[in-house]
């Protein structure tokens, strides 16, 4: 599970080195005039932290696919890295089919599925199904210590549980099920064609260099010659490559699973 705390213009200048927490997400744009100028700040930041982060849409009354497109336009950069969600609440609430229209619209052009944002009262009063069955996952808020409950959907991605003094919330799984949301499924065919992703056994077919951190981004001074013949705990993913979870005396470290790379062992 990851903490993760969402910002806007009105925390504009606050440090995110200075807040605790795992995940960030970001409002990026509001109904088709506004683009929040603290975004790509912050979006910066959390890079430089490395951690992962989201950009979110505040729905207003105006046209579904203008607004659609208007989010689009202003988060092209961030697409492939960035969660992105639909914030469905307040005076920009249109009904469950427009909803689902900008949430089409956006995995349309971009193979990302969007989540989306809402309290709970909202999640249980509208019929949600077809946004249900276009697997569209829910961030729900409720400030309290009772969990939601929103019988609609059977699971929840995250749960925004205080706005005090920021807004966090809780994300259901961990930095690889956070890329995953954020993982177009056209880069996932991508990296189906150029990396393996099943299996338990491999050979290095050329040395390999053994990384020490899950983002891919530290050396561990360590090798896998040529040949090799290795079991691997699990698979991981980020948002440029897939590589393998392995014990190496006894020290947790990631080695590539790219097909030119290793090959699988039956």
């Amino acid at each position: 599970m990851l903490s993760v705390i969402d910002l806007s213009n009105h925390q504009k200048g606050i440090r995110l080195e200075s807040l605790i927490c795992d995940a960030f997400i970001f409002k990026a744009t509001e109904g088709t005039y506004f683009i929040d100028s603290a975004c790509d700040v912050f979006v910066q930041e959390a890079k430089e932290l490395n951690k992962p982060y989201g950009v979110y849409h505040f729905l207003d009354q105006s046209d579904v696919k203008e607004q659609a497109h208007f989010f689009l336009d202003h988060i092209k950069g961030y697409i492939g890295e960035a969660l992105l969600v639909l914030d469905y609440e307040g005076y920009g609430k249109q009904g469950a089919k427009k909803a689902k229209e900008f949430l089409d619209i956006i995995y349309e052009e971009t193979g990302v599925r969007p989540l989306i944002y809402m309290n709970e009262s909202d999640a249980n009063g509208d019929d949600w199904s077809e946004v249900v069955r276009g697997d569209y996952d829910l961030w729900v808020a409720k400030y309290s210590k009772q969990e939601p409950h929103t019988p609609q959907w059977l699971d929840i991605a995250m749960w925004q549980y205080t706005d005090t003094p920021l807004d966090h919330s809780y994300f259901y799984g961990d930095s690889t099920a956070w890329y995953a949301y954020a993982r177009s499924i056209k880069e996932d065919n991508k990296h189906k064609e150029n990396y393996h992703t099943k299996g338990k056994r491999f050979k290095a077919l050329k040395d390999l260099i053994l990384k020490l951190d899950e983002t891919w981004k530290v050396n561990t001074g360590m090798t896998f010659s040529k040949n090799t013949i290795f079991d691997i705990e699990q698979i991981c993913h980020t948002k440029t490559t897939t590589h393998a979870r392995i014990l190496y005396n006894h020290t947790p470290v990631f080695v590539t699973l790219h097909k030119d790379s290793v090959a699988q062992v039956n």
